[in-house]
């Protein structure tokens, strides 16, 4: 259960953020705005394991955790933590403690880990994997390199082709093992001769940390 709930997670923290929605967080709708995607996500899990129609409570309190993690961040967290990558990876780090947690509260631990607790755990943790290569590292590059949003202009052509090298990359390690590493190192080197714009996501050191981590993700999965 807890792949199911954790790719709620990604897609409401992450797909379904825009930066508009990031920058109307500063006030209270957008918060909550926010908090709701992330309640409607896991709510979206029930049609296809209607065993967490049951976890209802759970998922209450995760939502109301998450819009006190979010606005400690917001409010907060620049006076406490210097550094906005560790505010923001601290805060996912709250948000991962507290499904693991509140599932803990309620379901065996074998329901939680184990792989064969449902028939789902194997592509959600497949699909996770792609979100966090595609969504999860290039915004945490952003938030690194860029916290102010001084390419906010450039960034949302500069994360579709994040997004497409990290899909390329991720897809050829799992279904291409011979030609994945031919491939990702010619393209680096392709891109890194020209960058496609200022952005630092399209930067040579962007580009390789996200490849490096959809790599990564794929020689894990491969294993699994």
């Amino acid at each position: 259960m807890l792949y199911l709930f954790f790719l709620a997670h990604l897609v409401a923290d992450f797909m379904l953020q825009p930066l508009w929605l990031i920058q109307r967080k500063r006030y209270w709708y957008g918060l909550l705005i926010h908090v709701g995607f992330v309640m409607v996500c896991m709510l979206a899990i029930i049609p296809f394991e209607p065993r967490a129609a049951a976890l209802w409570p759970v998922m209450l309190g995760i939502s109301v955790v998450h819009y006190g993690a979010d606005h400690w961040k917001i409010a907060y967290g620049d006076r406490m933590v210097r550094s906005p990558l560790l505010a923001f990876l601290l805060d996912q780090v709250i948000h991962a403690t507290t499904i693991i947690v509140g599932l803990s509260l309620v379901l065996p631990v074998e329901q939680i880990w184990s792989l064969d607790a449902s028939a789902l755990a194997l592509p959600a943790i497949y699909a996770i994997c792609y979100l966090l290569a595609c969504f999860a590292a290039p915004i945490t590059l952003i938030v690194a390199f860029d916290p102010t949003f001084k390419h906010a202009s450039l960034a949302a052509a500069a994360r579709v082709r994040s997004l497409i090298a990290a899909v390329l990359v991720l897809s050829l390690a799992l279904f291409a093992t011979p030609v994945a590493l031919p491939a990702t190192v010619a393209g680096i080197a392709a891109a890194t001769r020209r960058p496609a714009s200022g952005h630092p996501l399209d930067s040579p050191l962007g580009l390789m940390v996200v490849v490096l981590v959809a790599a990564t993700l794929g020689a894990v999965l491969t294993l699994v």
